[in-house]
């Protein structure tokens, strides 16, 4: 299972760093792995770079979703395959957490229709990306 965490980037650092991910990435794994002595420090630097998700607002544009297979529990959204949980999508002010089966889930194109400049990061894997460019590539990828 993979955990991507996704941050809406101000105008600014993403003007700075559209071309630059893997210098976006680094700012916000040195946050991820910030000491708890740190935090004031590192969360105010997070609020210059990143935007907060409205939560409310997500949740009515994803609620809005006609789909059987997703369905949603207060600030979790799920899409679900054979009985089984692919994709688990939490709101949260600060960023999305998205956890799924595989390398891709079909939440990235809601989102991305959702708010630009969308930073996606796998710590674990030390996978990143712009959203805007991953969703353009599938979309314009044949699928035979």
């Amino acid at each position: 299972m993979r955990v991507f965490y996704l941050f809406r980037i101000n105008k600014y650092f993403a003007y700075m760093y559209k071309n630059r991910p893997y210098k976006m990435y680094k700012i916000l794994e040195d946050m991820y792995h910030t000491k708890e002595f740190d935090m004031d420090i590192t969360y105010r630097y997070f609020e210059q770079i990143a935007i907060p998700f409205n939560k409310n607002s997500i949740n009515t544009y994803l609620k809005n979703i006609n789909s059987y297979n997703y369905y949603y529990q207060g600030n979790v959204h799920y899409i679900v395959e054979n009985k089984v949980v692919v994709s688990k999508l939490t709101v949260s002010n600060c960023n999305l957490k998205l956890k799924t089966i595989g390398n891709y889930s079909y939440l990235f194109n809601l989102i991305n229709g959702y708010a630009n400049n969308i930073f996606v990061c796998d710590f674990d894997n030390k996978d990143y990306f712009w959203l805007d460019k991953i969703t353009s590539n599938i979309d314009n990828k044949v699928v035979i």
